[in-house]
């Protein structure tokens, strides 16, 4: 019995010590595990800040074109017209900066072709959806800051607020308001439509186009008392081409046109073809386009 007694007690004995070994060894396991984690882990930052937003989004843009068109009206003539863009994003709000740089930018006197900053728009939005009626819509504000229309060198400033409202369904309708409200009374009403194809691998080529109503009675561009029509149009394809994970390129080709009769005489009339052949050239439809470089940061 005592022999039994003693095995038994020598039994206990073993089976605690084994015990208290493995509960040893995990808690150093796990003090270990503890302290790889806190060295891999990032600095704190300080009480009520975080060290970088993670909402936070970056762009860079910088298209390179054969000729500057907008809203219809040629801004460039015979040029690589280079547009760098820049834009900072936090939870729906952006800022953008857009640049124009004319290589050979004609003087006022056609006696120089220059290179030279012609524009500088600064844009801040804010953009948003209402997921269920798959509708999302952008409010913004453009500064317009230029060297002057053509032929005029004289330099121009305006402002205009904006709203977009889009569908997120087949062919992505969108429909944007734009008023001035610094240099008269203008509104300019545009209708689009884009998609985009698959063509290979991760390639896609995008399509889209939109059509526009102008009401102008600003004093912009020189323009007459008063302008109220259906303006210009423009469809476009580009060929999207992803370099990294960040990085992409795309060859876009684009056709301007007017779309009535007054359009037809407010665009070639405003063109810088037109300021700088005497008024006895101009155009009012245009084929142009260039590689668009894209780096989201």
């Amino acid at each position: 019995m005592r022999a039994s007694l003693r095995t038994l007690s020598l039994s206990f004995v073993i089976v605690v010590a084994m015990g208290l070994g493995t509960y040893s060894h995990a808690q150093e396991a796990a003090v270990e595990k503890a302290a790889v984690q806190a060295e891999a882990a990032p600095p704190a930052a300080p009480a009520g800040y975080k060290l970088v937003p993670e909402d936070i989004t970056a762009d860079l843009n910088v298209s390179f074109y054969s000729q500057y068109i907008w809203r219809g009206y040629e801004l460039s003539r015979d040029s690589l017209v280079i547009f760098p863009q820049f834009t900072i994003g936090y939870k729906g709000f952006a800022a953008t900066a857009w640049i124009d740089l004319d290589t050979r930018y004609i003087s006022g006197d056609d006696s120089t072709k220059e290179f030279r900053l012609w524009e500088t728009d600064f844009i801040l939005t804010y953009s948003n959806s209402i997921k269920p009626l798959k509708l999302n819509y952008t409010l913004g504000w453009i500064y317009y800051d230029t060297d002057g229309w053509p032929k005029a060198d004289t330099p121009s400033k305006n402002q205009e607020l904006f709203l977009t409202l889009g569908l997120d369904t087949l062919l992505k309708p969108t429909f944007s308001v734009y008023n001035e409200i610094e240099a008269g009374q203008a509104w300019y009403f545009q209708l689009g439509a884009s998609h985009s194809f698959a063509v290979y691998k991760d390639w896609s080529l995008d399509l889209a186009g939109y059509v526009s109503y102008m009401h102008d009675r600003s004093h912009l561009n020189e323009a007459p008392a008063h302008f109220g029509n259906f303006h210009d149009g423009n469809i476009s394809a580009g060929l999207k081409i992803p370099l990294t994970g960040n990085i992409s390129i795309k060859p876009n080709l684009q056709y301007s046109f007017p779309l009535s009769s007054g359009a037809c005489r407010e665009l070639k009339r405003t063109s810088v073809s037109n300021a700088h052949d005497n008024g006895n050239g101009g155009n009012n439809n245009y084929v142009y386009g260039g590689i668009i470089l894209d780096l989201a940061i």
